[in-house]
């Protein structure tokens, strides 16, 4: 090595941290709909992740912004771009829809901390987050209804078995879970509406070609066809001759 040059260590990203579970998310802000990969710790749900943060190679992150890489970003305008990483404002999220990896395998959960678990009730309900209406079941303790849901203390509120109208701009609509920012929402009331489901894309009609038949050249008046028992053939006897 060469005097004065010192050997440049590998650039580690912090999404580089064996001890990190990939989450397949759709993430909705106003004007952008980004598909891509956030990240949790293998006890996290991405619900904690968005209402608290995560930490990756000793760093906590993820207080404020949620981190997503492999994006694939939808805009309203209708183009599209892909970006290796972007940072979104938590409190600029509509909602963010799980694709799968979001949620921790219960086996791993240590008995104590799973007996913590308290059993909720499901209420189906109706949420309006303009320009969204999602169908899906939100969830309260023992006594408690949608009112106290929704006046908790997390940004971030559960629903599941979720149904999306209009159907976003990836073409999906429906999921098993997904995070609602409460300060987005204008309506939310518990609702047995069935929701609509999105029109089947148009079929494209392919119109088949009949095939011109083949122009036949014209054979002159004068010239009589050939003899297709001489042209170009052997004249065999009949048996009679041999």
């Amino acid at each position: 090595m060469e005097e004065g040059k010192e050997q440049e260590a590998p650039v580690r990203h912090w999404w580089d941290d064996s001890g990190l579970n990939r989450v397949s998310a759709v993430v909705v802000i106003l004007g952008c709909t980004l598909a891509g990969t956030t990240y949790r710790t293998p006890k996290q749900r991405l619900l904690d992740v968005l209402n608290r943060s995560i930490v990756a190679n000793l760093h906590r992150i993820g207080r404020e912004f949620l981190p997503l890489t492999d994006v694939e970003a939808f805009f309203s305008t209708g183009e599209k771009e892909s970006l290796g990483s972007t940072h979104l404002n938590k409190s600029s999220i509509l909602f963010v829809a799980e694709r799968g990896g979001g949620q921790p395998d219960r086996n791993g959960i240590p008995e104590a901390e799973a007996s913590q678990l308290r059993a909720k009730g499901a209420l189906p309900s109706k949420v309006d987050i303009p320009p969204y209406i999602l169908f899906g079941k939100m969830y309260a303790e023992a006594g408690q209804g949608l009112v106290h849901v929704i006046d908790g203390e997390d940004m971030f509120l559960p629903m599941t078995d979720v149904s999306i109208s209009p159907p976003l701009p990836t073409g999906e609509w429906k999921f098993a879970f997904v995070a609602i920012n409460k300060h987005q929402i204008v309506r939310v009331e518990e609702s047995q509406e069935v929701p609509r489901l999105p029109p089947p894309p148009p079929r494209k009609v392919v119109r088949r070609r009949t095939p011109k038949p083949k122009a036949v050249a014209a054979v002159p008046s004068n010239t009589l066809p050939p003899d297709p028992v001489t042209e170009g053939s052997l004249i065999v006897p009949d048996a009679e001759g041999i």
